[in-house]
């Protein structure tokens, strides 16, 4: 009789792929991320690797997944000040400096460009959501939404490297928000 897989251990080992992914395109950046440096980071074989993504560019697709479900939506979709919220997208920075690399990378498979680009749409989505409970524009062609998303994806790189810089942008990029608010 086969052995069947443990649905708990398998949701605990992706995440801790998962981890280390973000870790190793942290140390690394992305182009210099392997299968093989993620399943020794991870201390698994390259086959378990691909049992669990398929391959690297599914398993980045799955950490951008994670991230924006997990990490972003759960942050921006909390109440409070938007402030806060973007200020706390990034503690700690590597989740956000992850995420922007791998939603910037030129893959060059069709079918990763197009999951990519669904992971990026619903970014947007969200970050539409969270502005629109905050009274801002946000079905023109080009917005506070889109103002704030290009904010952090640069953030998330920047932030990464210097963390000391984080709020004094955060409380820049939300001023100038306020300033041209339209509503």
């Amino acid at each position: 009789m086969a052995r069947r897989p443990n649905p708990e251990l398998r949701s605990l080992r992706k995440k801790e792929l998962i981890d280390s992914i973000v870790n190793i395109i942290n140390e690394n950046s992305i182009s210099n991320t392997t299968t093989r440096k993620i399943a020794s980071e991870a201390d698994l074989t390259i086959a378990s690797l691909h049992y669990y993504f398929g391959s690297k560019d599914g398993a980045l697709v799955e950490t951008a997944k994670f991230i924006l479900e997990y990490w972003i939506k759960k942050i921006l979709e909390r109440p409070g000040e938007l402030k806060d919220k973007i200020i706390k997208l990034f503690e700690p920075s590597g989740n956000m400096a992850a995420f922007s690399q791998i939603i910037t990378y030129p893959y060059r498979s069709k079918i990763t460009i197009r999951e990519i680009k669904d992971i990026d749409d619903s970014f947007t989505m969200i970050i539409k959501d969270v502005m629109r409970s905050k009274g801002y524009d946000v079905d023109s062609s080009f917005t506070a939404a889109d103002i704030l998303k290009t904010f952090l994806i640069g953030l998330g790189f920047k932030g990464f490297v210097y963390p000391e810089l984080i709020e004094e942008e955060v409380l820049k990029v939300v001023q100038f928000l306020e300033t041209n608010k339209i509503s």
